[in-house]
């Protein structure tokens, strides 16, 4: 490494690398940690950083020394066994004249009740108060429904915008579109939420927050106020999970990443599965459940009788669902601004250089105009460069040499650098959550290699299926020793170990994906890998000791 350092010294950052400086350009530090599901965060202008836990905490973290204070507590519904999946604090948000009317916007899952309330609360004294509630969406929460979404973001419209999952039971349509129709059927049906002009569910929203602690509707929104069936705080439908989103603050493009459906190929019914980040320049239908990526077509299914159907057409959907109570003609639907295999797709700032004060660790002018993407699952991070019609210029790796832990959330601070909030290692309840800064350096430094990942604590360090583990999204669901949504390695191998046919039959399940031995969560299929690359993550799994 030290010889790399000196060879980094000598080139300079633009020739170091042809489109963004080398990792070694920049430092990533963990600022806090020990967050309870760490959700989403929002920068004050003196730099503070705002932080929610999905367990109800709002926390306020000092970058200059890592002090966290507890400024709230909000009661808020979490999950009970299959109840509630993914209810709790989901957003936040600082209003844009913050540094006046100290005003925080939170978005959560009201305890006792099925609905989600969009909040304006006043940060005095050190504690969050004076509660006003601008929005309540209904939401269902039985049958294992999932999907909330929850981002809030401003724009520099001065509007506030919300994000809103499908609500929906993705675990009975075999990784495909949840279109279910039938009788009692509606947790398995998104028609009614993301296809639903007359509901606020699979969308993502947009309002003009009034001083009174009201709203009103911005012009451009998607249905003009008073069209019969449908609701005008819609900026953008057809969402399945917008878990996060960003907006420009030039372009005032907004920008999110959709969280894709489990198929791992594509069959009679539509498409493989595809996350999906996305770029909104005027309001618009983006698809779910009827189209996916590049508005590849799912097609009409019947549940009951287990018969296929005519595929939808993208620029004529039509939801003649018995679920739907909105229009049946929808806007046409619009293709994903990039796509790409499943995973979890979440949307950052983009970056501009004169919004910032120079040299004061901020990031380069060199990422002038990039959006930062981010995924939950793979944790990888991509430079998406925006010429200046906002197109795609280019588009790359980036920090790919750290180790993140389930990327959540991403915010830039006041110098301009870019703090990272990780959700932590476990899919609930997990204490592991950070939050970490990155900054730029005009000369490289050493990276220095970071502990292993808690999550492969036990397995074998120089087995060539635990680099493959590492790599892949094995890591979204499990954990060696602590149970997440899915079975830790340990129970695995306490099951399997002695069981000589077990490796062939587990590395097989890893391809195809299967559901029912370990509870009612699927594992996706994971079709990118070969039999000889399971064949050695299994292997690896099943090394695993008990205590």
């Amino acid at each position: 490494m030290r010889h790399l350092v000196s060879l980094l010294l000598i080139l300079s950052p633009s020739f170091a690398s042809a489109k963004a400086p080398a990792d070694e350009y920049f430092k990533v530090e963990t600022i806090a940690g020990s967050f309870v599901d760490a959700m989403e965060m929002a920068v004050t202008p003196e730099g503070y950083v705002f932080v929610t836990e999905r367990t109800g905490a709002v926390k306020l973290v000092n970058p200059e020394n890592g002090k966290v204070k507890v400024i709230a507590t909000i009661p808020v519904e979490v999950r009970k066994k299959e109840f509630a999946r993914e209810c709790g604090l989901l957003g936040i948000a600082l209003d844009p004249n913050y540094e006046k009317n100290k005003w925080v916007y939170l978005y959560y899952s009201v305890q006792g009740k099925p609905v989600h309330h969009l909040a304006r609360f006043t940060f005095k004294g050190g504690q969050l108060g004076s509660e006003k509630t601008l929005l309540e969406v209904p939401h269902d929460r039985e049958n294992s429904t999932c999907h909330e979404g929850g981002s809030l973001a401003f724009g520099p419209d001065g509007c506030l915008y919300l994000s809103t999952g499908d609500n929906t039971c993705p675990f009975q349509s075999n990784g495909s579109a949840p279109i279910d129709e039938g009788k009692n059927r509606k947790w398995y049906d998104a028609q009614r939420t993301s296809a639903n002009t007359n509901d606020l569910r699979g969308k993502i929203l947009r309002i003009r927050p009034t001083k009174n602690g009201g709203y009103t509707i911005p012009k451009g929104n998607l249905f003009r106020k008073g069209t019969a069936k449908t609701r005008p705080e819609i900026y953008v439908m057809g969402c399945r999970n917008p878990y996060r989103i960003s907006i420009d603050q030039k372009t005032n493009y907004l920008y999110w990443g959709k969280v894709g459906p489990d198929a791992g190929s594509d069959s009679s019914r539509g498409p493989r599965g595809y996350d999906e980040i996305n770029q909104a320049r005027k309001a618009g239908n983006f698809g779910w459940p009827y189209f996916s990526a590049n508005n590849k077509p799912y097609a009409d299914y019947d549940f009951s009788e287990k018969k296929t159907g005519k595929k939808f057409n993208f620029e004529k959907p039509i939801n003649t669902s018995i679920n739907n109570t909105g229009l049946t003609e929808l806007p046409p639907a619009q293709p994903a601004f990039w796509h790409y295999p499943r995973a979890s797709a979440c949307a950052g700032p983009v970056f501009y250089s004169d919004l910032f004060p120079k040299h004061q660790g901020g990031l380069p002018a060199q990422l002038d105009g990039c959006l930062i993407a981010y995924d939950w699952t793979t944790t990888r991070i991509r430079l998406i460069k925006l010429d200046d019609k906002g197109n795609i210029e280019w588009n790359e790796p980036w920090l790919g040499k750290y180790r993140f832990v389930h990327p959540g959330d991403m915010a830039m601070g006041p110098k301009g650098e870019v703090f990272i909030l990780e959700y932590g290692s476990a899919w609930y309840d997990g204490k592991d959550g950070k939050l970490k800064r990155v900054t730029y350096s005009q000369t490289p430094q050493s990276i220095a290699v970071s502990p292993s990942d808690p999550r492969m604590k036990g397995l074998p360090k120089d087995h060539p299926g635990t680099k493959l583990i590492a790599e892949t999204t094995c890591l979204a669901c499990h954990n060696t020793t602590q149970k997440s949504i899915g079975p830790t390695y340990r129970d695995v191998a306490g099951k399997y170990a002695k069981d000589p046919n077990s490796i062939e039959m587990l590395a097989n399940k890893v391809i195809k994906g299967g559901v029912g031995i370990w509870g009612e969560q699927p594992m996706p299929p994971h079709p990118q890998h070969n039999i000889e690359e399971t064949r050695q993550m299994v292997e690896a799994i099943l090394k695993v000791r008990k205590k």
